[in-house]
């Protein structure tokens, strides 16, 4: 799974934690996502000039957030840009690059009105002793009235995802080599609670249920989708072609909808 997926996961869900008064110091910047990121600020627009920052790390922005009244903070995926010039490009093709892929979305509630906020990030010092190389911010990008509750089944999406990896790994199997077979195969056992793999660490934080525990820990086994050397750079013959581009959008769905699901069934509002 992408960094700014997982990331994203992690800030509702260990949002969440903070705003239901959990102590979440730590978080930031013990937690392994965060091992390249030099720094993570949390900034609004003016009317005129440079983003104002309103917060310089995660646990400062869910304070200021409760002091607001936020009620809590639920994960949305909107569609990628396209680009005019290439024409429409599934998602989880590009997931892999940067800007590539759905957008994540963190929403934090606040009665009949939300705020938007999308992470971004930009390359700071290449040459930084420590690798921390990255700048990183979320950035206030609109405003709405709340939405339809969001998905939090995760009974469902568990379903939705193990039929997913039955039928990938059937496309998989009829590939020389059978590519990513075992990792399909892993992700079932993951959910099945076989998965022998410590959750990520920022798991201490919240408070997942087990059965989304076994979602997110599945999501991560199967999750293939990516650049070079990913299942996305396969090339399968004419006859599988058909089979392996259909259930390549169906895996990606499953998974998407587990990494949203996971996020929210810890929304409390």
């Amino acid at each position: 799974m992408q960094l700014p997926i997982l990331r994203s996961l992690a800030m509702v869900a260990v949002g969440n934690a903070a705003l239901s008064g959990r102590d979440v110091r730590g978080f930031w910047p013990d937690d392994p996502i965060f091992r390249y990121t030099a720094s993570f600020s949390f900034l609004t627009p003016r009317e005129t000039g440079p983003l104002k920052q309103v917060a310089s790390e995660p646990a400062s922005w869910f304070e200021k957030l409760a002091k607001r009244g936020c009620a809590g903070l639920r994960l949305h995926a909107a569609p990628m840009q396209q680009s005019q010039k290439l024409g429409h490009v599934d998602e989880h093709m590009l997931v892999g690059l940067v800007g590539g892929g759905p957008r994540w979305l963190i929403e934090p509630v606040y009665g009949d009105r939300s705020e938007l906020w999308e992470g971004f990030d930009r390359v700071g010092d290449q040459k930084a002793p420590d690798k921390k190389i990255w700048l990183s911010a979320y950035v206030l990008i609109g405003e709405a009235e709340s939405g339809e509750p969001a998905d939090v089944d995760v009974a469902g999406a568990s379903q939705d995802l193990r039929e997913a990896l039955i039928s990938t790994e059937t496309v998989a199997r009829g590939l020389p080599g059978a590519p990513f077979a075992d990792q399909f195969v892993a992700g079932r056992r993951a959910l099945d609670g076989q998965d022998a793999a410590p959750p990520p660490p920022f798991m201490r934080f919240t408070e997942l249920s087990p059965d989304a525990t076994r979602l997110l820990q599945a999501a991560g086994r199967a999750w293939v989708f990516g650049a070079m050397g990913s299942w996305n750079d396969l090339t399968p013959e004419a006859a599988l072609k058909p089979s392996y581009e259909r259930s390549s959008k169906v895996l990606f769905g499953a998974l998407q909808r587990a990494v949203l699901v996971v996020a929210n069934s810890t929304y409390r509002g």
